[in-house]
């Protein structure tokens, strides 16, 4: 399952899935090598794609135990938008057990409410994919099917913001400018050289993409080479089907779309939000960013 790197064992067709994710502070490199506090979700036990610390593939009918412990300064809940809300918080170095039922197939993220937007710009999230139960090939039950699934989590960051909030400052969102970007935790050239996060196809194949936006903007992706079919935002089935070369994909919108493997050749797939091809305004190696490579054979 390309793009998911944290599955589980089972004896049967639903299980009970336990994991453990340490909500915690970490420096990370950019791709210009300035060091930027985050906040992120670590597996002691597994990763999530590309440079993503976490990240969970579960069936329908799953019972999904995730035992989060705090290192962070301050309160943080464990939450899946759309699917697990209300949850209490655990308190700075406790740990705290969230346990639910996996939500109908499709794409989902989890991370933190507690402390607002600033959670997200800060980092602190992961993708959870739900797969159907009858099938390893379809998006949901009757839904349409593919031949690989590529996961790509989307996310930003105002470096500003986190030095603040690292510091103990407050930052109003409404100056958020976002200065770097991120496809699973990587900003090109490394998302081409990621097996995660390169879109590696054969020509006649069906390639569904998970769009996740676990950032706070919204970001028009567009591909280049191909086009696509948008088949769910959401979760929700779109009802009419037509082929696109830009998908919109809001903040907090997982979208599931599929790619028809039409040609040959290396294509690249960016957002039309013109600074998220760059690295703090420069564009580098010649380009930075979100930008994701789509090679077919």
């Amino acid at each position: 399952m390309s793009g998911l790197t944290r599955a589980f064992d089972r004896a049967g067709t639903a299980a009970v899935i336990d994991v453990s994710l340490v909500a915690e502070r970490v420096v990370k490199s950019m791709i210009d090598a300035t060091p930027v506090p985050v906040w992120q979700f670590t597996d002691p036990d597994g990763t999530g794609p590309g440079d993503l610390t976490s990240g969970l593939v579960v069936l329908e009918g799953d019972t999904i135990n995730v035992t989060v412990h705090n290192d962070l300064d301050r309160p943080v809940n464990f939450v899946v938008p759309g699917a697990f809300s209300g949850t209490p918080t655990v308190a700075p170095g406790n740990s705290r057990l969230y346990s639910f039922p996996a939500p109908a197939a499709g794409s989902y993220f989890y991370s933190d409410d507690a402390n607002g937007e600033i959670t997200r710009a800060m980092g602190l999230s992961g993708p959870l994919i739900v797969m159907p139960a009858e099938s390893s090939n379809t998006l949901y039950t009757g839904g349409p099917s593919f031949d690989q699934q590529y996961t790509l989590v989307l996310h930003e960051l105002d470096d500003r913001l986190n030095e603040a909030i690292d510091t103990g400052q407050l930052f109003a969102m409404a100056d958020f400018e976002p200065n770097y970007f991120f496809a699973n935790g990587l900003s090109y050239p490394d998302t081409a050289g990621d097996s995660d996060t390169l879109v590696s196809m054969n020509q006649g194949e069906d390639i569904a993409l998970r769009l996740i936006n676990a950032g706070v903007i919204t970001n028009p992706m567009h591909f280049h080479g191909y086009h696509v079919e948008v088949a769910t935002r959401n979760r929700v089935p779109e009802t009419a089907v037509v082929d696109k070369d830009t998908v919109l994909v809001n903040r907090e919108e997982c979208v599931d779309v599929i790619l028809p493997v039409l040609q040959e050749g290396a294509f690249p797939l960016h957002t039309h939000f013109v600074p998220g091809v760059t690295a703090n305004g420069v564009y580098v190696n010649p380009f930075g960013g979100a930008l994701i490579i789509m090679r077919a054979v």
